[in-house]
């Protein structure tokens, strides 16, 4: 005779987070159609350009983050879980915050921009109060741990500097400009996906046995960040080119050293083959990377050619499409923790890789990539100005409809096997 004793439980808040992440995108991916000729100009400061901008990185990508956090911190550290109460008023208040934001950007009402940015600080700051709790008192305490407080403290400063400028618009410079978007496109979203791509990449692929350094890498890449940071604000224009001149040479090598570990990681993989969304990981990586080093060599050529292909490029090929990629291994195993874990079904349970429907997800990243190379081409000055709004829009479909494609891959997921049976103490022969 066999007991089994498993608890009730309860779908992890992370899912919600995710699927919620995903939905708020669609705008701001569908609007992209409308502002693509207009980024191609440089034309980047349009009402409608801040409000898209913003409910990506924040409404998208941020709301995507907190689930990633949510999970990973308690996961891979060995750490306290995060209070499941959290969900129910972090989440609402953290969309609020995004609409206000976005609704005051689309009217340049600055000040409702400011009073959504503040919600969302303290929202954030609340948030973060009680995932340090589980941060600092973790057993497994590694290189990934503790490299992670500094893109996290990046996100403070991003939000600091940006209500700075909501309430001080008459203030704003283009060094202050520039630190608002160095700190939140790369000491934050790049640093982030560094230093957990030394957990997740290994975690997802079942890869172990290989020589890498966060440490080395990281340490190289934060500090070029802080150095590029600094060259904006001195006065000597000499000393100024001197000093971004450098930080952008360490920034090359610590994507060159990222790449290079990333690979050893690659090779050292246990399993027979790597998985589709591995894939999409993967090519996802190499846009975030190509993106990266685009913007470091544009600037150091002092160029604009590149600049906003390549912040395309690393932000919706990149940053967003790993994003989606690493989606299609988290949503499948807390689904089947939370579905199958410690039950007697768990044997005839599909297996993890095999619950998200490859077709309807495949061909959700397959349109989301066409989307994203058809909106570099767009953002390229190759005279195609008569075709560039054609171009924009394909792009922004495309890229839209993908993400929808997956959002109903991973909803499926959770219908599998139907809900949950009540636990309690069963006899099972």
């Amino acid at each position: 005779m066999k007991f089994i004793n498993s608890p009730k439980k309860r779908l992890s808040a992370t899912v919600y987070y995710l699927l919620a992440g995903l939905a708020l995108g669609w705008p701001g991916l569908l609007a992209t159609g409308d502002l693509l000729p207009a980024w191609q100009q440089g034309a980047i400061s349009l009402a409608l350009s801040l409000a898209t901008v913003h409910l990506l990185v924040l409404g998208s990508m941020w709301t995507i983050a907190f689930g990633v956090l949510y999970q990973i911190v308690p996961i891979a550290f060995q750490a306290q879980p995060i209070p499941r109460h959290v969900l129910y008023w972090h989440l609402p208040i953290h969309i609020l915050s995004i609409i206000l934001m976005v609704i005051g950007f689309l009217r340049l009402q600055f000040f409702v921009v400011g009073s959504g940015g503040i919600l969302l600080f303290c929202n954030t700051v609340a948030y973060f109060l009680l995932l340090g709790r589980s941060y600092f008192y973790a057993r497994n305490k590694t290189a990934v741990h503790k490299s992670l407080s500094i893109p996290l403290s990046a996100m403070g400063l991003v939000i600091l500097v940006g209500l700075f400028q909501a309430f001080f618009p008459s203030q704003i410079s283009l060094p202050l400009l520039l630190t608002h978007v160095l700190l939140g496109g790369f000491a934050f979203w790049g640093g982030l996906v560094l230093v957990f791509s030394y957990k997740l990449v290994p975690m997802f692929i079942i890869s172990h046995g290989y020589k890498t350094s966060l440490i080395r890498s990281g340490s190289l890449y934060f500090v070029a960040v802080a150095l590029w940071i600094v060259s904006n604000w001195l006065p000597d224009e000499l000393l100024s080119r001197v000093v971004q001149g450098v930080s952008c040479v360490l920034l090359l090598t610590s994507l060159v050293l990222y790449v290079r570990d990333m690979i050893a990681i690659g090779r050292a993989h246990k399993k027979r083959t790597i998985v589709l969304p591995m894939w999409d990981a993967s090519l996802a990586m190499v846009f975030l990377v190509l993106g990266q080093a685009g913007i470091v060599i544009a600037t150091a050529f002092h160029t604009t050619f590149w600049v906003y292909p390549s912040a395309y490029l690393f932000a919706f090929g990149g940053l967003i499409a790993l994003m989606y990629s690493y989606m299609q291994k988290m949503v499948p195993f807390l689904w089947f923790e939370y579905r199958f874990s410690k039950r007697p079904e768990r044997k005839t349970a599909p297996l993890i890789d095999d619950m998200v429907p490859k077709r309807i997800a495949q061909w959700g990243m397959v349109l989301y990539f066409m989307g994203v190379i058809a909106g570099v081409v767009g953002l390229l000055d190759l005279r195609i100005h008569p075709l560039l709004l054609w171009l924009s829009w394909v792009s922004a479909v495309c890229m839209t409809l993908g993400s929808m494609l997956l959002f109903v891959a991973l909803r499926f997921v959770l219908t599998i096997g139907g809900t949950r049976p009540v636990d309690c103490n069963t006899n099972y022969s």
